[in-house]
């Protein structure tokens, strides 16, 4: 529970990216009346600050997610009984469960399905869920440094063996040349119509430390919780200088290549650097 308590603290900035994709689709959904899903809602703030929101007034929510704990509180703290509950799913689940199925007017899923390493199962989940002409949202990671600095932690020999597999740290789509075209060509031949799918920059600013303790937060990083003290310790520290490194280089590159940003000095030299990634904007609906 102090996890997901914790998580529900660092989530700040994604929801200023996510507030600003959600008013690029305004008009789209304040028309949603019915029921519709969250998918990765994490502590749930988001979902009942954000989304719910956006949505017209008798629109109803679920947010789902499959660390147990994370919905443990967001029942606890957003609960609303009338519009709002949460429950565990595994979007990837090759086992849907029948009360989900042709249910749902429209899902969201931002910062979560970059996590999905069956992502067609999880498109093809989401297209059964919702009903015929009915639409989803979607913020999908493409490329981040994170998800190379994760895999060189899992390279390590120290830390491997709790870690596992090194290619589950990396998002599906974070080597694919045309991650758009990709992305568009799988979504049509589940069935989808896809009305929007931009590839976008991203960044915000964020301490590293707060990034970081979001990020280790959620499901993919319980493997922590196994390791011994000094272990965790260890490698959090490591993982951090890490993480620093690479968005020094990230961010000289961009100063080399002549962007304009501003205060340089001051932000090449903290935490005050932004953290940037690349990802797709999705909006596509359920040919009947």
């Amino acid at each position: 529970m102090m996890q997901a308590a914790q998580y529900a603290l660092f989530t700040k900035a994604n929801k200023q990216i996510i507030s600003l994709i959600v008013d690029e689709f305004a008009e789209e959904l304040k028309h949603i009346t019915g029921k519709c899903m969250d998918v990765g809602c994490g502590p749930g703030n988001t979902t009942k600050d954000i989304l719910l929101t956006a949505l017209n007034p008798k629109a109803t929510m679920i947010g789902t997610d499959i660390m147990a704990s994370t919905i443990e509180y967001a029942n606890k703290m957003y609960d609303d009984k009338e519009r709002l509950k949460f429950e565990v799913l595994d979007i990837q689940t090759k086992n849907l469960p029948e009360k989900y199925i042709s249910k749902f007017d429209h899902i969201f899923s931002f910062h979560t399905l970059h996590w999905c390493h069956d992502i067609r199962q999880t498109f093809e989940n989401m297209y059964c869920m919702l009903r015929p002409d009915k639409t989803m949202l979607i913020l999908y990671i493409v490329r981040h440094s994170f998800f190379e600095v994760s895999k060189i932690m899992a390279q390590d020999e120290r830390y491997a063996s709790y870690m596992g597999d090194k290619a589950k740290y990396v998002g599906s789509l974070h080597y694919s040349i045309q991650p758009r075209e990709e992305i568009i060509e799988m979504l049509e031949d589940i069935g989808f119509q896809v009305n929007h799918c931009s590839h976008r920059i991203l960044n915000y600013k964020d301490n590293a430390e707060t990034f970081l303790s979001m990020v280790t937060s959620q499901c993919t990083f319980n493997f922590l919780d196994d390791m011994p003290n000094n272990l965790r310790v260890e490698f959090k520290n490591e993982l951090a200088r890490k993480f620093a490194e690479i968005r020094a280089k990230e961010y000289a590159d961009i100063i080399q290549n002549n962007f304009k940003i501003h205060n340089v000095e001051k932000e090449k030299n903290g935490d005050d650097m932004p953290i940037g990634y690349t990802a797709l904007i999705i909006y596509a609906q359920k040919v009947s």
